[in-house]
């Protein structure tokens, strides 16, 4: 029974791959580009006013397709399923939910070029009202991170060594509403994130203290996958014409 029972994943696994390509070969005989994002990283992907999945990333997404000469599909996928579940499954072909390149994850992914360069920051309620700062108030605190992250890793590697409580949440809105409600000291994030917080929901997250590690996003693809060269091509294009600089401008550069 086990045995037949993980022979049916296998084959699972393996229909599954089957169904979505890996190269560029195989995108352009299909027509289309998959890309797996977890849609909770304003200004980097989610749900606009109209329910549809928009962001940074997707315009990269969408430059990588438009060069590819397809159409761009994107599927919400929740982050802890989508590095590298999706992308290494076969459900999507590319992945981009502000990833960061690690050398754990390139061991079974392929990455593109960095396309961002970013920073890991306390989020905390605007005001401060607990006097939270980095390094030197960390003991005894309770600190949010999302689960998979690198602000989980930071949070076990470098916070609970000096007496923080690491509390893990499955979405980062989960971890935002402790915040507000001062449950948490403060929630680990992206330090773009913030910004974009303080422009949807101003006088209610500010940052606390300086930036914990910097780090840089990549392009998330299945290991040895030719796509991506190509998106490292489509990010050359971007830089090169300014478009680059444009997205830049109207999703991240505060107005």
């Amino acid at each position: 029974m086990k045995r037949a029972l993980l022979a049916l994943l296998a084959l699972t696994a393996a229909l599954q791959t089957a169904a979505h390509a890996a190269t560029v070969a195989e995108v352009k005989k299909k027509g289309v580009l998959v890309l797996g994002t977890d849609p909770t990283f304003s200004p980097f992907e989610f749900k606009g006013s109209d329910g549809q999945i928009q962001g940074f990333d997707v315009d990269i997404a969408r430059a990588v397709a438009a060069d590819l000469g397809v159409r761009l599909e994107i599927r919400a996928v929740g982050f802890g399923a989508l590095m590298p579940q999706s992308v290494t499954s076969g459900r999507v072909d590319m992945a981009m939910s502000a990833i960061t390149i690690t050398a754990e994850r390139a061991k079974v992914v392929s990455f593109s070029g960095p396309y961002y360069r970013s920073a890991q920051v306390f989020i905390v309620r605007a005001g401060n009202p607990g006097k939270f700062a980095w390094p030197a108030d960390v003991k005894g605190k309770t600190i949010g991170v999302q689960g998979n992250t690198t602000g989980q890793y930071v949070g076990g590697d470098l916070l609970k060594p000096k007496g923080a409580t690491i509390k893990v949440y499955d979405d980062f809105a989960g971890g935002l509403a402790d915040v507000r409600a001062g449950r948490v000291a403060a929630l680990i994030g992206d330090a773009p994130t913030v910004t974009d917080l303080q422009k949807r929901l101003p006088g209610q997250f500010a940052q606390a203290g300086k930036e914990l590690v910097a780090e840089d996003y990549g392009m998330v693809f299945a290991k040895g996958s030719d796509l991506a060269a190509a998106a490292n091509r489509t990010l050359a294009r971007l830089k090169a014409s300014g478009d680059y600089q444009k997205l830049l401008n109207k999703w991240i550069v505060q107005k």
